[in-house]
């Protein structure tokens, strides 16, 4: 199931967000962060909008901490444990 999630979630970031990256260059483990795709806090919260809306979940401001963006796998993970 989180596979199927990660692959909409590379199709998220390369399409609707401002990334100048393709699916290729995305994998599962790679930080959305400094050392990774670098996203910063604008980025960021357009991500988490994309993916309540995607997703149809809401996550609440407990949720939202950097463990949870960590990588596509972690996120992955988490938006299946809010559906």
């Amino acid at each position: 199931m989180s596979s199927t999630i990660i692959e909409q979630l590379k199709l998220i970031i390369t399409n609707e967000l401002d990334t100048n990256l393709s699916v290729d260059e995305l994998n599962e483990s790679t930080s959305l962060f400094e050392d990774g795709l670098g996203f910063d806090s604008i980025a960021t919260v357009e991500l988490i909008s994309l993916v309540e809306k995607h997703f149809e979940i809401e996550f609440s401001d407990a949720e939202l901490n950097p463990e949870n963006f960590s990588n596509l796998k972690i996120l992955a993970d988490f938006i299946v444990s809010k559906q």
